[in-house]
């Protein structure tokens, strides 16, 4: 996480996501702490919040129950996230495509 003069860059979301997986309800404990995030940054106009994270859903899916867990939950926050926020990249071999 990096703060400058009113701005929140959280990094390496996915990483993050996954101490969210000793909860009882994960996604619902992530939500949660997005909601947080979200209510600091209508505080002032001025406050803006970037949270940059890494697809980990492309390629082969895992055998392991629980990768296959923390993947599907990085899926579902990364959706929470982008149903949120006022605009998503996706960035690819360094081409930017805005989505929304």
């Amino acid at each position: 996480m990096n703060t400058n003069n009113g701005n929140v860059i959280i990094f390496g979301l996915e990483a993050f996501i996954r101490t969210f997986l000793g909860k009882e309800k994960p996604r619902e404990s992530f939500q949660e702490w997005l909601v947080t995030w979200l209510k600091w940054e209508q505080i002032d106009n001025g406050f803006n919040l970037s949270i940059i994270g890494t697809d980990i859903g492309k390629g082969i899916v895992p055998t392991d129950e629980g990768a296959r867990r923390y993947r599907d939950l990085v899926g579902w926050c990364f959706q929470d996230v982008a149903r949120q926020a006022n605009r998503v990249d996706v960035i690819w071999y360094g081409l930017n495509e805005q989505l929304k």
